[in-house]
């Protein structure tokens, strides 16, 4: 059964070419939010089980701290939805925020806009993995 994975991204372009090239993978059913405000409910509505949030270079939500506020209350609502951050490899600020939430619990992971597809499915299917063992307690 296919695990629903939310993008919240500002990237189209990005996550649309992430859909399509994830979309044989029978493990995920990927979808994208592109209003940031509108994250949580989506997350709610399609039953997230990882939410994957950019961290934008430019535009309104491009800062680390409104990201993962975005984090915190998907988390709340969904608390076994696992959170991952994906930001700019060359933005120190993001990057160094991305250490920090994930070392205070506040995500349980991130990567970087040049990471390859096949990183990125790994990663989530190592997330949904952990998951399973966190259902089962």
């Amino acid at each position: 059964m296919a695990q629903s994975v939310l993008l919240v991204m500002h990237k189209k372009m990005l996550s649309d070419a992430l859909i399509a090239q994830s979309s044989s993978d029978m493990r995920f059913k990927i979808t994208a939010e592109h209003d940031y405000a509108t994250a949580v409910l989506t997350a709610e509505a399609c039953s997230a089980v990882i939410t994957v949030v950019e961290i934008p270079e430019s535009g309104l939500w491009a800062s680390a701290e409104k990201c993962l506020a975005i984090c915190k209350v998907i988390r709340k609502y969904l608390p076994r939805c696992k959170q991952v951050i994906l930001c700019n490899e060359n933005d120190k600020d993001s990057y160094q925020a991305s250490i920090q939430a994930k070392q205070n619990h506040v995500i349980d992971d991130f990567f970087f806009y040049d990471s390859s597809i096949h990183y990125f499915l790994t990663k989530l299917e190592a997330l949904f993995e952990t998951g399973k063992v966190n259902r089962r307690e």
